[in-house]
This record gives structure tokens, sequence and C-alpha cells, in this order.
């Protein structure tokens, strides 16, 4: 999933631009970006750029944060992380155990090993999407994307 601190509009304008087919976020007043430590993080009113991959008990196993709008990782590198939690996934490791009642506080930006907070946000397509409905079954990459483009 996609998410900025744009509207529904831009947001709707984006996924119809590049066809996208995962969910696109908008987090206009900027809660969820604030509490993942990234909103102005680069001091230009926006959410920097950057891309989570989320294990399926919550936690982040790989996390890039941009210092520019190009810094981000290659959809081969998310590819190749994920293709490494299958096969932890089919036994070869265990995930650590779950515990949804330790959610860490996001001082910063999260890190790897860290739970991430839930959150609930609408889609360029009209619903509403949580983190939790999406994790558990799956791995997540969330990806922050820098708004006004």
């Amino acid at each position: 999933m996609a998410l900025s601190v744009d509207d529904a509009a831009n947001a709707a304008e984006m996924k119809a631009a590049y066809g996208l087919e995962f969910p696109v976020l908008y987090d206009t007043d900027t809660s969820v970006a604030t509490e993942y430590g990234l909103y102005d993080l680069l001091g230009d009113g926006v959410s920097a750029p950057a891309t989570f991959i989320i294990r399926k008990n919550g936690t982040i196993e790989s996390a890039l944060i941009g210092t520019s709008i190009s810094e981000r990782p290659t959809p081969d590198s998310i590819l190749d992380v994920l293709a490494s939690l299958a096969e932890m996934d089919r036994g070869v490791m265990t995930d650590p155990p779950d515990d949804p009642e330790v959610v860490l506080p996001m001082a910063g930006a999260p890190e790897v090993g860290q739970r991430v907070p839930d959150f609930d946000l609408p889609t360029a397509s009209g619903e509403s999407v949580s983190l939790s409905e999406n994790q558990g079954e799956r791995n997540v990459v969330l990806v922050f994307f820098r708004a006004w483009w």
C-alpha cells in the first residue's frame, strides 16, 4: 500500500495515472506520517519518502527512509526481501512470537524489529483500509510517498 499526505483527488489521480492495483491511502491530517516520524522530516511540509516491509507479526523487516525524492529501494530489492520472508514462512526460520500488546512508541522513524502502530485511512477508491486487516496472513509493503509531485 502507498500513503501520502495528499487529499482524495490527488491520491486518486496518482492511482489512475500509474495504473496502481494496490491501495493508495491519503493522510490529510498527517497523523500517520507524524506517528511514523516521517512528516516534515526533511523540512518541506510533506512526508519523507520511505518504504517499510512489515512482517506478518507487525514488526519491521526492512526500512529505507529517503533523504531525497529519488532515494527509494528498487522493486527487485523489495521482491528479494519478500522472497526471503516467504522462505522463513515456509519453516526455514520462525517468526518472533506475536505480542499484539507491544507497540513501540514512534519518537522518530520506526526501526527494523520494532512493531508498527496500526492505522485506518481512506483510500483513493473511497473505501477505508487499516494496516491490521492487511497483516497476519501476508507481509505488507508500506510506502510513504512525497505528496504534491
